[in-house]
């Protein structure tokens, strides 16, 4: 079936996802975020592209932005070619690394703008990265505090809010408590929280690969060991199955027959 048009913005406005492909893991170390800022930052100047928010993830990047109608698609079609073939070229891998068509809704009221801009910001914090969204180093939420961050427009959140003192207010009404959803992962006791930086830390030191992209180098065999030592250190079925490239149930699957033997 062809594809349906993509719904333009009457404001110009979006919140833009940008997914891995099979939820593979885009940002292993610093200077993968860095990278993927810089070029971001070089095609925001080359389209005309104004950001209001960005929160890069470790599989997905989220954008709340202004796009004129004819900049978007090719926008986001630079960023995305320009960082696979770094990102290819650095890990020794092949093919797409982000999906081929982006998800994007369209803004068209303050209310939800702000509600979008928090929801960004909050991120890390409901995928348990962090407690709260000014820890987070991968986000443009600290530019909201003075934080020297030339890719992101503030002063277009302030005048929607009305003004900066007024932002801050709705952010500390929409940051998320870390008492109710930090550790909201079934089954998942406080104790045993990792992190997902730590957790790549924890798959590179028990499977002595440089990279979660070379975890196809792994037989089945290799791979299913792997996948029980890291959930017996402490990580997530959602971590384990972003890190090496299956779904949540295989790794349930595996576990779950390994508890049995």
């Amino acid at each position: 079936m062809p594809r349906k048009p993509r719904i333009m913005s009457p404001t110009g406005i979006y919140h833009v996802i940008l997914r891995s492909v099979n939820q593979h893991i885009i940002f292993e170390d610093e200077s993968d975020y860095r990278k993927f800022i810089y070029i971001l930052s070089d095609c925001k100047e080359k389209y005309n592209i104004d950001i209001y928010a960005y929160c890069l993830m470790d599989n997905h990047v989220h954008l709340l932005l202004y796009s004129q109608p004819d900049k978007l698609s090719v926008f986001f079609q630079s960023l995305g070619t320009r960082f696979a073939i770094w990102y290819n070229k650095k890990y020794s891998r092949s093919g797409h690394l982000f999906q081929d068509r982006f998800y994007s809704t369209i803004i068209e009221s303050d209310q939800y703008f702000l509600s979008v801009l928090a929801y960004i910001h909050n991120n890390p914090v409901n995928a348990n990265v962090c407690r709260h969204p000014s820890e987070y180093r991968w986000s443009s939420f600290n530019a909201y505090y003075d934080a020297k961050n030339p890719l992101t427009n503030t002063s277009f959140a302030c005048n929607v809010a009305g003004s900066k003192d007024s932002l801050h207010k709705f952010f500390a009404n929409e940051n998320i408590s870390s008492s109710s959803y930090l550790f909201d992962d079934i089954g998942e006791k406080k104790k045993n929280f990792v992190s997902d930086k730590k957790a790549i830390e924890i798959f590179k030191d028990v499977t002595n690969l440089s990279s979660t992209s070379d975890v196809n180098k792994l037989n089945k065999l290799e791979r299913n060991v792997y996948i029980r030592l890291l959930r017996d250190k402490g990580l997530t079925v959602k971590q384990v199955s972003r890190i090496m490239d299956i779904s949540q149930a295989t790794v349930k699957r595996i576990t779950s027959w390994n508890s049995k033997k």
